[in-house]
């Protein structure tokens, strides 16, 4: 019976535990261990405290991604609006998502399909945009080393992309090759656009769509759905997208 009520108690640590950030950032570290810590427990409850189950890991991957890369956002947002208005809705979309996650392992009758596939995927994208524009924000604000978040970056993205092609049924070792590829680009791009004197916000942004644009073609080329204007229609939207966000950015 308690198992049904652990994605409202998810969303609600999330939601306190983010509030807190924002009121006493000082205490962000102890704050964020203890939301990711409770939230990582509860989904384990789940799992029945299966620790060795990598398919549990993989499908809590987006969630707890998300829970990390929005703490650290957090930091670098400047309006309380905004920052509350962030955390209210981040909270509301983790319950949806834990609540897949609880009728996949313990109701699967009333599991609705592909709803997991379908969340992983946007919150892949989310937690990658939010882990993007914080790392840019170090490196602006903070005047860090930029190979520290590169490697960070590239830890992030294997394990991103790892998980949004394992859970669209793409085979191991492709997978694994694949990702690998993809976390190197994306270092690339990261280190190309890191010189461009904008706000770490646009940097981000900009190298959430190219990543954004890269596996879904990658995606259409293993589920044999390749063709010539599906890839021109991304490319087209991909750098329309970019070009409008740094036409009209403020630059440094």
């Amino acid at each position: 019976m308690f198992n049904r009520y652990i994605p409202l108690i998810i969303s609600a640590v999330l939601f306190f535990g983010w509030e807190i950030i924002i009121f006493f950032p000082k205490n962000f570290l102890i704050t964020a261990a203890v939301i990711i810590i409770l939230s990582t427990v509860l989904l384990l409850r789940l799992n029945k405290f299966n620790f060795k189950s990598k398919d549990f890991w993989l499908l809590a991957s987006p969630c707890l991604f998300l829970i990390l890369s929005a703490s650290i956002f957090l930091l670098f947002l400047n309006y309380l609006a905004v920052k509350h208005s962030v955390v209210i809705i981040l909270s509301v979309i983790s319950y949806y998502f834990a609540s897949y996650f609880y009728y996949f392992l313990c109701r699967i009758t009333k599991y609705t399909p592909l709803s997991l596939e379908s969340s992983s995927s946007y919150f892949n994208v989310i937690s990658f945009l939010f882990l993007s524009i914080s790392f840019y924000g170090f490196i602006n604000l903070l005047n860090i080393k930029m190979w520290y978040p590169a490697v960070l970056l590239i830890l992030a993205v294997f394990i991103l992309t790892y998980q949004f092609f394992w859970i669209n049924k793409v085979g191991e070792r492709n997978n694994f090759l694949i990702s690998t590829l993809v976390s190197v680009l994306m270092a690339e791009f990261f280190w190309s656009i890191s010189f461009l004197p904008i706000s770490h916000f646009i940097s981000g942004l900009s190298l959430t769509i190219i990543y954004y644009v890269l596996i879904n073609i990658l995606l259409l080329h293993f589920l044999e759905k390749f063709d010539k204007k599906t890839v021109i229609k991304y490319f087209a939207i991909g750098l329309i997208c970019i070009f409008v966000i740094l036409l009209s950015a403020r630059w440094l």
